[in-house]
């Protein structure tokens, strides 16, 4: 396993008071045991970008402070978690890992890439656990120390982590500078970002089920941030993604949302007011939101971003 970081200058983030605290702040922790075909190979200038990225994207949820205990099997504790598998040659193919250590206040997600002829550009879950030990034990490995996580109608998560898969058929761009993505390329940044949200939580939660509505005219989302946020019920598409045309703020800048179901090909999405709302509702700490995103910008260089966002002409699914 291994992990290649951007370090994030801490005087910054501190004059600019994005993050409360890194005592707990959220550790998103890459496993690549599984990427057979070498798509984040550091033995390639290629792989070692695309690592890169998943790293920047990660940063994103570094504002969250929940405590989450390790997951640390032995003496009778023991479980294991069984998932799609993230270099999959069929959309059937599963893999299972026993007994992993997460560490305290991480999340691990293992990550491959293998090429399919679809629009699909990536796909992210949590798999199915099996655990046996002692209550605390099954409790950590389920909730991760959330007991919101526990109750009969869930009002938090504890997740482990998960796994994510990216369609290898296509061309990424996989760099930092926006600059240099062309119309033509989806943005490996992007899709990861909105890949490991789905793993927090965002669509993939019954703490998210708990707050989505039934209306006229489809599923909305009433969690009391989003709907301060967004100024009403926030409408949803699928039940797992905003719906399109919703949009958030950045800044107080209207943006095209990254949690809807897709984004044009040679387009950069940020994570928005309203998407880090959403995490807030279904448990998550969320420190100082909507700001997460300008430390991204802030450490990329793009401050000047804002009157390059577009709406979406043509969309293209970037998840499952």
């Amino acid at each position: 396993m291994h992990s290649f970081r951007i370090p994030i200058k801490a005087a910054l983030i501190a004059s600019l008071a994005l993050i409360a605290s890194s005592a707990h702040a959220l550790d998103i922790v890459f496993d690549y045991r599984f990427d057979r075909n070498g798509w984040f190979s550091t033995d390639s200038d290629a792989g070692l970008m695309r690592r890169n990225v998943l790293e920047q994207a990660a940063s994103v949820f570094s504002g969250f402070t929940d405590s989450l205990p390790a997951i640390q099997p032995g003496a009778g504790d023991s479980w294991s978690v069984r998932f799609q598998h993230p270099s999959w040659n069929s959309w059937v193919e599963n893999v299972t890992v026993t007994d992993l250590y997460v560490p305290e206040n991480s999340m691990v997600i293992f990550v491959g890439a293998s090429s399919f002829n679809g629009s699909v550009l990536g796909a992210a879950g949590g798999g199915s656990i099996r655990a046996q030990g002692s209550q605390d034990f099954l409790e950590t490995v389920t909730a991760r120390g959330q007991e919101g996580a526990l109750e009969d109608v869930p009002t938090d998560v504890g997740p482990w982590g998960g796994s994510i898969w990216f369609n290898s058929h296509f061309s990424w761009y996989a760099g930092l500078d926006e600059s240099g993505l062309a119309a033509g390329q989806p943005d490996l940044l992007t899709t990861a970002t909105h890949e490991i949200a789905h793993l927090l939580g965002f669509g993939a939660s019954a703490a998210w089920d708990a707050l989505l509505l039934p209306t006229d005219d489809g599923w909305v989302f009433a969690g009391e941030h989003a709907v301060a946020a967004y100024g009403d019920m926030v409408p949803v598409d699928g039940g797992a993604h905003w719906a399109y045309g919703v949009q958030g703020r950045i800044n107080g800048e209207l943006v095209p949302n990254l949690m809807d179901p897709g984004t044009p090909f040679g387009n950069r999405e940020y994570f928005s007011d309203l998407d880090y709302a959403a995490l807030a509702d279904i448990g998550w700490q969320v420190s100082a939101v909507p700001e997460p995103s300008t430390i991204w910008m802030l450490l990329l260089g793009l401050i000047g971003v804002f009157g390059r966002w577009q709406r979406k002409q043509s969309t293209l699914i970037t998840s499952k």
